[in-house]
């Protein structure tokens, strides 16, 4: 006969809801690149590659990353945004859910080729943005 002795700890339901609320909302606190930042790096890297040669041209980039070429065409044009408020978009970071600032609003900046034009919009969407309580 063994003299060893283990115990086994439970825990409640009780316990175990709390740890997964603790988790999620530490999780929640936590900000991550907003997607727009993300699809705005892409079109750099992307720009890049093409110049470097290892890509063709842009019918190429979108046959090798599965994309339509309408959809690479709309990645590509973020490109034309003021380079301020590119250096603000990727910057941007979000706790995780809903966005306040989206790809579709960038597209009405690109509406206007005019730089000052374009900035007026961006403060425009920023200043409607910061107004839902989602902290950056």
């Amino acid at each position: 006969m063994s003299d060893r002795v283990e115990t086994i700890t439970f825990r409640t339901r009780r316990q175990k809801n709390d740890e997964r609320r603790v988790r999620r909302e530490a999780g929640l606190r936590q900000t991550r690149p907003a997607r727009v930042a993300r699809v705005l790096a892409l079109a750099h890297n992307l720009e890049a590659r093409v110049q470097a040669g290892e890509f063709r041209d842009y019918a190429d980039v979108a046959r090798h990353h599965g994309l339509t070429r309408a959809r690479l065409t709309q990645v590509m044009n973020l490109l034309l945004l003021a380079a301020d408020i590119q250096a603000q978009v990727l910057a941007l970071r979000f706790p995780p859910g809903r966005e306040p600032v989206t790809e579709r609003h960038l597209r009405q900046i690109l509406r206007s080729a005019v730089w000052a034009e374009q900035r007026t919009v961006w403060r425009g969407i920023r200043s409607a943005s910061t107004k839902n309580p989602e902290p950056e």
